[in-house]
């Protein structure tokens, strides 16, 4: 498998929600890992992952299954998504950041803290919300 950083092309923007979720889901979790070290560095991604130690985030790209993988993939695909639009530090920021479409909450902190069911919804409005502005 190509060992790549998601960058789509900003002209396909309209697709890129669905081509993030297919990309996040496509791949195997070592690599959905190793992409969002790549977009989000290793301190974010443990931090989502749930784990107080970055080499937690290294042994899961060396095979380990991370307990919480499905919300690593959510997180890849947020990442995707925002990235279609906007550099690499737009999406650190973003995840750092306190958002106003999820109450002023932090992104990375509701993936850790919150379960996913409870919210996916207000962070996929909160990401297309801000693919749909950088392209108006």
């Amino acid at each position: 498998m190509e060992n790549r950083v998601w960058n789509e092309d900003p002209s396909r923007s309209a697709q890129s929600d669905l081509s993030a979720h297919q990309h996040a889901m496509s791949i195997p979790v070592g690599e959905v890992v190793k992409e969002l070290v790549g977009i989000l560095g290793a301190t974010t991604v443990a931090v989502i992952g749930g784990v107080k130690e970055t080499r937690a985030v290294q042994q899961w790209c060396e095979g380990r299954e991370p307990q919480r993988a499905h919300v690593l993939r959510f997180a890849l695909q947020l990442a995707c998504m925002l990235t279609s639009q906007a550099d690499r530090e737009f999406a650190v920021a973003w995840f750092h950041g306190s958002n106003p479409y999820v109450d002023d909450g932090v992104p990375m902190l509701l993936l850790r803290m919150r379960p996913l069911a409870e919210i996916q919804a207000p962070l996929l409005r909160a990401a297309r919300a801000f693919v749909s502005e950088s392209i108006t």
